[in-house]
């Protein structure tokens, strides 16, 4: 977490969403080994991965919505989830952006407008005023993501492990079994995996079982899909950009193909 404070610290223009991935690749690596969540043995594989996965996947989203006045990073919201990653119990943790994480993107839609940026999958609901945890709520005043409204009042909604009701609900991720918040948990590379069990970063669960997933330039097919990009030809090629043509929406960017590749953010935001 050193890096990204001294980064933090310094002066100049705050960070944007050109400098997400390589200004929280450190503090997310050191969480993914501690928890297993990662297929790479050590923290140079798991950089590369990551820088990769994350600048060719996700980072050109999070430009596209930052260029239309949707999405900002915050400086404050990094330095809350590196201290937050440090220390977080990992059957807690079950997505990245969740818990202390929650913060590092500030989406910036009017309530009422079309549409509002989710950040692990695009949202595609209309923006509502919604109250915070601590605030109060009720039929025409809902709470915002992970928390419940109680007798008036918005809970944090419970993580895996604490008591759950019928009034308190459980984390995105996680059920509540015998009053009890239960979460899926992570296999190995080679070892079964479901819905319950899922696999670790840079792996895909193939016919029941983890298979590592290929980088860019790596071999592909039969079974081992590509952790970026996709497959063409027997190897991993980087996505196609808007007016690429293409023949299914996995080779774009956008995630959006009608022979050729859709523009960011996305129908949804234009």
């Amino acid at each position: 977490m050193t890096g990204l404070l001294l980064l933090l610290s310094c002066a100049g223009p705050p960070p944007t969403a050109v400098d997400y991935c390589e200004s929280t690749v450190d503090f997310f690596c050191d969480y993914y080994l501690r928890c297993g969540r990662m297929a790479e043995e050590d923290d140079e594989g798991c950089h590369s991965t990551f820088l990769e996965v994350c600048n060719e996947v996700y980072e050109p989203h999070y430009i596209a919505l930052e260029e239309a006045g949707l999405l900002a990073l915050s400086e404050e919201g990094m330095e809350a989830c590196a201290e937050h990653l440090e220390t977080v119990t990992c059957e807690q943790q079950l997505f990245d952006l969740d818990g202390g994480c929650g913060t590092m993107w500030e989406g910036l839609a009017p309530a009422g407008g079309n549409c509002g940026p989710g950040i692990e999958k695009i949202g595609r609901a209309s923006c509502e005023a919604a109250a915070g945890v601590g605030e109060t709520c009720g039929e025409e005043v809902r709470c915002r993501s992970q928390a419940d409204c109680v007798d008036g009042w918005c809970i944090a909604s419970a993580l895996p492990g604490e008591v759950c009701s019928e009034a308190l609900g459980c984390v995105s991720g996680a059920s509540c079994v015998d009053d009890t918040c239960v979460g899926f948990g992570w296999s190995e590379v080679g070892q079964a995996c479901d819905w319950e069990n899922r696999c670790p970063y840079r792996s895909a669960c193939v016919d029941g079982f983890c298979v590592q997933s290929a980088l860019l330039g790596e071999g592909c097919g039969d079974g081992v899909t590509c952790a970026s990009g996709f497959c063409e030809d027997g190897t991993c090629v980087e996505l196609r950009d808007d007016g690429v043509s293409c023949e299914r929406a996995d080779q774009c960017v956008a995630g959006r193909c009608d022979e050729t590749c859709g523009g960011l953010p996305g129908v949804c935001f234009e």
